[in-house]
């Protein structure tokens, strides 16, 4: 029987295959060109300005931003910094370029738009260092971007969702600013791949169980399986006085426990959270815009940044 048949999917994600991604730099680096060049046929929406920056990361690495602003947009907005997924070893679709823009036209914030290095090339802690880098330069330069330093909120999907809520940690404890949000869209966030989910999918469309532990052995190489290093999977840290959360789930996607988890237990600490579990879905189902699922999580997504944007009087 297929994973179709055997699992509720909706019909619109059923059609997608069971992906088993080696991490070599062979399938890998096909997969990136490929992904690169899907993209350039992509342009900007008219109603935002993107401007590519170059910041210092750690060692003298230069790290490309692509800042996103609406139009028009008054000095003391909110800003959303967002890092894309890709199992931490693949590069930006035209879909998160998009989404991205829309999360800044639509709520009236500065997207900053990180392109971290790529874990198959450099592994942890590379690309979540050049993701902390990233917030840090907001942070820092606040006053010259016109960003409300008390407005600043981290998103990112998938393995983006794992270094949103790394950052999410690692800023609380060193201290660097008050983030009013994390916004984590069927987040990576337990390297144990233990969970109902990440051991039962392993033939789901798209992203499978299988894929999942190659991901977090290519992630980790450096470090012993029993000796996970801070931040790296957030599901395994403190998570005391942590941002307002929006946590999104797919029903069919080895991901989805670790998502729920990390959700009851940001809740146990005193943390606002808002979960949205969603139906009959995969893992990536909203690359399928225009189905009614993923036009509403948007939505909700979008409700969740203007409600942690919004002043307290």
């Amino acid at each position: 029987m297929s994973s179709t048949k055997r699992y509720a999917i909706h019909e619109d994600f059923a059609k997608f295959p069971a992906m088993s991604v080696r991490f070599t730099s062979l399938v890998i680096g096909f997969l990136n060109l490929l992904i690169r060049l899907s993209r350039l046929r992509r342009k900007h929406s008219a109603a935002v300005t993107v401007v590519r920056q170059k910041i210092s990361g750690d060692g003298g690495h230069r790290i490309e931003l692509r800042v996103i602003t609406p139009k028009n947009l008054k000095p003391g907005a909110p800003a959303l910094v967002y890092y894309h997924g890709g199992a931490f070893a693949m590069t930006f679709g035209g879909m998160h370029l998009e989404n991205a823009e829309r999360y800044a036209e639509s709520t009236g914030c500065i997207t900053i738009f990180v392109c971290y290095r790529l874990a198959i090339r450099n592994p942890f802690p590379d690309g979540f260092n050049d993701a902390y880098a990233a917030l840090k330069w907001a942070v820092d330069n606040a006053g010259q971007l016109g960003i409300d330093v008390g407005r600043i909120a981290v998103g990112g999907d998938s393995a983006g969702g794992a270094l949103a809520a790394g950052v999410a940690q690692r800023a609380r404890d060193e201290g660097l600013v008050s983030l009013c949000g994390q916004m984590l869209i069927y987040p990576v966030l337990d390297s144990r791949c233990n969970t109902s989910s990440a051991v039962e999918f392993v033939d789901v469309p798209l992203w499978t169980a299988t894929s999942n532990k190659r991901m977090w052995s290519m992630y980790l190489r450096n470090y012993a399986e029993d000796a996970t290093p801070p931040y790296a999977a957030p599901g395994l840290g403190a998570l005391q006085d942590l941002p307002s959360a929006y946590i999104e789930t797919a029903e069919f996607d080895p991901l989805r426990d670790e998502g729920l988890s990390y959700a009851r237990e940001l809740a146990d600490c005193g943390c606002a959270v808002v979960l949205n579990e969603t139906r009959g879905t995969i893992h990536g189902y909203d690359a399928s815009a225009d189905n009614e699922t993923a036009v509403a999580s948007m939505r909700k997504r979008l409700d969740f940044l203007k409600s942690v944007f919004t002043p307290v009087e």
